[in-house]
């Protein structure tokens, strides 16, 4: 009596069925390598901001007028201009536009391609400032980091 043995192994339709099952596997892998990446440079960045405005925040502190009052040079006021009716602080302000020169260049190597770095000084006559970083977020749109710093 003659028996028929069935040959061992997948089908066609079988493989092409793993093969999509595979790919699909892939596509999400791929997928979710992508946004891990995109969530990590957004992380890098608000690590950077976080970092040169807590920086900025205690060399605020450092630099004080002789009168008490905010220094003016660093939101972009001229020394001269922001020392004029008190000629003593004229070295502090000359020190708060160093610090913001420098201050905006080391923002401009953290920071992605587009940031914007200011100070704020709500009332002058208080030394209280709003350091405010913005840069463009990886997806669209735009990232704020807001430190309120009071010397």
């Amino acid at each position: 009596m003659l028996t028929v043995t069935r040959a061992r192994g997948f089908t066609l339709t079988e493989a092409l069925v793993a093969l999509a099952i595979l790919a699909a596997g892939l596509a999400g892998s791929a997928a979710l390598l992508l946004q891990t990446v995109r969530l990590e440079r957004e992380s890098g960045s608000r690590r950077a901001a976080l970092r040169i405005a807590t920086s900025m925040a205690e060399q605020l502190r450092a630099v004080r007028r002789p009168d008490g009052r905010a220094v003016l040079a660093i939101t972009g006021v001229e020394p001269a201009t922001a020392c004029a009716d008190h000629l003593p602080s004229c070295e502090a302000e000359r020190a708060a536009e160093r610090l913001r020169a420098s201050w905006t260049q080391e923002a401009a190597f953290a920071l992605p391609q587009g940031a914007a770095v200011r100070v704020g000084v709500p009332d002058q006559f208080v030394p209280e400032y709003l350091i405010s970083i913005e840069w463009p977020a990886v997806g669209g749109g735009t990232e704020q980091l807001q430190l309120p710093v009071t010397t």
